[in-house]
């Protein structure tokens, strides 16, 4: 990796994109692409580690004020007799030229003893609105606190008690598909079993926190990726994942949505791929742009940038998720917990995972993840939620693939450290046995079979 010459395209990007904005009438500038642009490749440069935030931040900032000042002084000149800017316009520029603040993006690699138990268990009850469920997937607790991850969301009033006697306050802190329920205070880490009750007084329900549970094997396999083509891989997940990119019963047909697939991709792939060349982040004879380029080409994304010809063939997993049929109503398994299994991830660029267990709703499967040793991720159209991830692909009974995509993200408050929510993309089809995980990181592959079973 070469961050010098990494900082340099990304500087020589502004300066571009700057002569761009002048060319344009005043009215035009900046223009959204413009700062897309810029923004896009910076955020592809941080994420492999070949510019530190604080650098793209102030290289931003740079290229923003220099619009402001473009911006500012025609309008100046536009009003006959005043000289100079307003107050007004001179105070925005200041703050605009202000250097940012310098984050790093380095979190201290915590360490903190984790208890993770596999629940499984929905909680079933009835009041004056009617049925319900609670669906506890696992028990976590961590630097972020002590929780339980939770299928869907149903905040009715609970309460919980160890087997001490101890009561906790309860929060719901999620969505819909997804959320967790944070106890307060934290419970000591030897405790036996929680109950979990209504507020109403009706019976608890015990949740045993040593249960006897085989913990999933995780086969390790070291062997070196390069940053860039993990980048390039995520990228083509994402694209694969987007909703317009199901395919038809014919293969060969464009998806419904293939417009606003090419106006999410635009020449985005071709200026991340010139800035992890440029950066040394991707090997000279790396196949993954080519392949990439093949698969926009398939994809009817013909302005996607990339100069590399356009491979002969995909990976397995793109290739899967390209051809695979349109799903037929009811084709998925029930809604329900699937999977009730902790399985840790080691030594994945050093951060740290441990899948917690995976569940159906009414239209998407969701894998529950506890990360520490994370950085959140600023919005972009790649977002994974944090960095550094694994890129995750899913492998199930039949041999079908399935692409991932963040969901949901719960980080916690000391920073650091939190729970990940990933779809999968299709989700998995009724009667699926088993499924594999397949996590790749720079140094390191993880591969980790759950057995599926509705709970």
């Amino acid at each position: 990796m070469n961050r010098e010459r990494a900082e340099t395209h990304l500087r020589q990007l502004a300066e571009a994109e700057l002569r761009r904005a002048r060319t344009l009438p005043a009215a035009g500038a900046p223009r959204r692409r413009d700062d897309a642009r810029l923004a896009l490749v910076a955020q592809a440069l941080v994420a492999v580690g070949a510019v530190d935030v604080g650098t793209a931040d102030q290289i931003r900032a740079d290229f923003e004020a220099a619009i402001a000042v473009r911006r500012l002084g025609l309008a100046d000149q536009a009003r006959p007799g005043q000289r100079g800017l307003s107050p007004d316009a001179q105070g925005r520029l200041a703050r605009l030229m202000r250097s940012p603040s310098r984050r790093t993006g380095a979190v201290a690699r915590q360490r903190a003893s984790w208890r993770i138990v596999p629940v499984g268990q929905v909680i079933r009850s009835c009041d004056d609105v009617g049925r319900w469920e609670l669906p506890l997937v696992a028990y976590v607790q961590s630097a972020g606190g002590a929780r339980f991850t939770v299928a869907g969301r149903n905040a009715r009033r609970l309460t919980v008690a160890d087997d001490r006697g101890a009561s906790y306050q309860v929060d719901w802190i999620g969505g819909p598909a997804v959320s967790e329920l944070r106890l307060r205070p934290d419970p000591p880490h030897h405790i036996r079993w929680l109950d979990v009750a209504r507020a109403s007084g009706e019976p608890a329900t015990r949740i045993d926190l040593d249960p006897r549970i085989p913990a999933p094997r995780v086969t390790m396999t070291r062997n070196s990726h390069s940053p860039g083509e993990l980048l390039l891989d995520f990228i083509a997940a994402r694209i694969l994942s987007s909703g317009a990119a199901v395919p038809q019963h014919d293969p060969g047909h464009l998806a419904p949505g293939a417009a606003d697939l090419r106006a999410f991709v635009g020449d985005g792939p071709g200026d991340i791929v010139a800035a992890l060349r440029a950066a040394g982040a991707l090997p000279p004879a790396s196949p993954v742009p080519g392949q990439l380029a093949a698969l926009c080409d398939r994809l009817g994304i013909p302005g996607h940038g990339i100069t590399e010809p356009p491979a002969a063939g995909l990976p397995g997993p793109w290739q899967s998720l390209l051809t695979r049929p349109r799903r037929t109503p009811g084709a998925g398994p029930a809604p329900g917990i699937l999977a009730a299994a902790v399985a840790e991830l080691p030594g994945l660029d050093g951060a740290r995972f441990a899948i917690l267990g995976v569940h159906h709703g009414e239209d998407r499967t969701i894998v529950h993840l506890l990360a520490s040793g994370v950085t959140p991720e600023d919005d972009w159209e790649y977002a994974r939620g944090v960095r550094p991830l694994p890129v995750l692909w899913i492998r199930d009974s039949s041999g079908r693939w399935h692409a991932t995509r963040t969901h949901g993200l719960s980080p916690s408050a000391n920073g650091g450290e939190g729970l990940l929510w990933l779809e999968l993309v299709p989700p998995l089809d009724r009667g699926t046995a088993w499924i594999d995980v397949i996590a790749t990181g720079r140094s390191a592959q993880a591969r980790i079979r759950l057995p599926l079973s509705r709970k």
